[in-house]
C-alpha cells in the first residue's frame, strides 16, 4: 500500500521514538518506558489502520458512487459500462455489479403506442 508522505513521515518519527523508548526500557528504565513503548505501537498501528480504511474508503466511492454514462447498444439495449452486462432503463446502479448509471444524453426508447379498435 502506498503511503502518503505526510504519514510516511509521522510513522518514521515514531519509529525512531519507538527505537529510542525501547533503548530505555532495556537500561532498566522506569516502567513509563514500557507504556510509552506500548503506547507508540498502538498509534503506529492507528496510523496504518486509518490510512488502509481512507483508500478502501475512497475505492468504494469510486466503483459505486462515481456515475459512468450506459452504453447504448442498439434499439433498447443498454449495458453497463463497467460490467458490460445488459443495464434497464433509467435504473440508477447497474443491477449486476452495482456501478451507479448516467442516462444523460441517452436516446429515450420510443414505445409504440397500439391502435385501439
Amino acid at each position: 500500500m502506498k503511503k502518503s508522505k505526510n504519514y510516511q513521515k509521522i510513522i518514521s518519527q515514531l519509529e525512531n521514538l519507538y527505537i529510542h523508548v525501547s533503548e530505555m526500557a532495556k537500561d532498566g528504565g522506569d516502567e513509563i518506558w514500557s507504556k510509552d513503548k506500548k503506547a507508540l505501537q498502538e498509534a503506529i498501528g492507528i496510523i496504518d489502520d486509518y490510512e488502509k480504511a481512507t483508500e478502501q474508503t475512497a475505492q468504494l466511492v469510486q466503483r459505486y458512487e462515481v456515475g459512468a454514462k450506459v452504453i447504448h447498444r442498439d434499439m433498447d439495449i443498454y449495458t453497463c459500462p463497467n460490467c458490460g452486462r445488459r443495464a434497464r432503463h433509467n435504473h440508477a446502479y447497474c443491477h449486476w455489479c452495482g456501478k451507479k448509471l448516467i442516462w444523460d444524453s441517452v436516446p429515450v426508447p420510443q414505445r409504440k403506442a397500439k391502435k385501439k379498435k
